[in-house]
């Protein structure tokens, strides 16, 4: 026994886990870039998916993700960034991050009655393309 208390052996691992955010098992329909695929499982920052066809990494894809509320289906519409593509059963295992969405930034529209064209430029009739 040591001479100044009791000493508790902790083993230190690294860190094997990289994501920022926990992973949920899901599996769901959903297409990617048009095509059908299954998520595997999602996170506030990525998913995986099975999908027919391999994508190479650092593509970007459009992901739909059709989900079920008060029985009626939702589609939610993002970007993600293919990290990995690997082989699996019946096609291949793809991992993505999801790209933030731009900010909108609202802006005001003046008023078409307020603004005097420039002299010699005809005011656009109403409803006129």
């Amino acid at each position: 026994m040591p001479e100044h208390g009791v000493t508790i052996p902790v083993p230190l691992r690294p860190r094997r886990e990289r994501r920022e955010a926990e992973r949920f098992g899901a599996t769901m329909p959903v297409s990617v870039d048009g095509a059908p695929a299954t998520t595997r499982d999602i996170s506030a920052n990525g998913l995986s998916f099975l999908s027919e066809r391999s994508y190479e990494s650092g593509a970007r894809v459009q992901v739909v993700i059709e989900y079920l509320l008060d029985g009626q289906q939702y589609p939610l519409r993002c970007e993600a960034e293919v990290v990995r593509s690997e082989p699996a059963e019946g096609g291949f295992r793809i991992g993505a991050r999801l790209l933030p969405r731009p900010q909108l930034v609202p802006v005001s529209v003046a008023n078409a009655d307020t603004v005097q064209p420039a002299a010699g430029v005809p005011r656009p009739l109403r409803g006129a393309p």
